[in-house]
């Protein structure tokens, strides 16, 4: 049973709880506070450290093993599906950045989130960040394949209304022909990275992307990686060691290469989840799953404090009345 009065952490799990209550999450009834008990725990200690969870959990008549097994029963619960309950979440957030029109920005790339396992994360650009859509946790030291790639957006793209207007920002690592058929196959905008040893088809001649940088060319229009053809733009500053060869959806231009910057925001993501944030790379969870479910606990305290803060800042100021001048 929770607390019910003298604790803030049972105060902010309450209202967790309420706001998940009102969502379409597919987690079954004794799941919601649950969540709502670990995200509260995680916001207000702003770590993944379960003994620092232990104190904090605004359960009542348990004793700390107790709170620690509630803790893992979550973590461990195979009935929990990440990206059911993110779903409920994700149409409001994309809503709130396209209610005028704009296009949505979504970030692919990975990051080491815990000793021996990557995780692939689709994410949505959010001012200069960005708060997690989808994501895969992998037991690996190296890059996460298109098959699993495929499958996450695959989860993306059932989230989405279909009038919205898609941009996806992708790393070098997946600059494939297969990841821009995807994009090709599903009409978003793309501006993906290519490394600057792939094989073209241009203009009836066959050039590497590097080579394409040596001769100065800022545009390829018509260039074939493989299967797909793509429009390709580069930029190749004086001071940078490497130039980007971004693989676009539409006429190259300058503009629409430096596009691909947008990508930044899920850097300052990765770091909110690990160094400068949660921590998550302190996680001594040692399954891909349990730390898939982990994530969630951060994405949704993540999204109810963004959500919190967009209602409070949306909010009609109330203005004084003005004084009268004295008579």
């Amino acid at each position: 049973m929770r607390q019910t009065s003298g604790s803030g952490v049972s105060h902010l799990a309450k209202s967790i709880e309420l706001d998940l209550r009102k969502r379409e999450t597919g987690l079954q009834k004794a799941h919601i506070p649950a969540l709502a008990d670990l995200a509260s725990c995680a916001l207000t200690t702003r770590s993944v450290n379960s003994s620092e969870w232990i104190v904090q959990l605004p359960r009542t008549n348990c004793n700390r093993e107790a709170k620690e097994r509630y803790i893992m029963r979550f973590l461990a619960n195979k009935l929990v599906y990440p990206h059911k309950v993110i779903a409920g979440f994700v149409p409001q957030l994309l809503g709130q950045l396209s209610e005028h029109g704009e296009t949505v920005v979504l970030m692919l790339d990975q990051s080491k989130i815990a000793d021996g396992f990557e995780c692939l994360m689709v994410s949505a650009r959010f001012a200069e960040r960005a708060l997690p859509v989808a994501w895969r946790v992998v037991e690996t030291k190296g890059p996460i394949g298109f098959e699993v790639q495929e499958e996450l957006l695959n989860a993306v793209l059932a989230m989405l209304p279909r009038e919205f207007s898609v941009l996806l920002s992708a790393d070098r690592f997946y600059g494939t022909s297969a990841l821009i058929d995807w994009c090709q196959k599903h009409e978003w905008q793309y501006r993906i990275r290519l490394k600057g040893n792939l094989t073209l088809q241009h203009e009836g001649g066959e050039l590497t992307t590097g080579e394409a940088v040596s001769l100065g060319m800022n545009a390829l229009k018509d260039a074939q990686l493989g299967q797909v053809t793509t429009p390709i733009g580069i930029i190749h500053e004086a001071d940078d060691p490497e130039a980007w060869i971004i693989a676009m959806d539409c006429e190259p231009t300058k503009g629409r290469t430096l596009d691909y910057g947008m990508r930044w925001g899920i850097e300052a993501l990765f770091s909110d989840l690990k160094s400068r944030g949660f921590g998550i790379t302190q996680t001594h969870l040692k399954q891909a799953d349990r730390i898939e479910r982990l994530l969630l606990v951060l994405a949704v305290a993540t999204y109810w404090a963004v959500s919190t803060a967009l209602v409070i800042r949306n909010k009609p100021k109330k203005h004084s009345p003005k004084k009268l001048d004295a008579a």
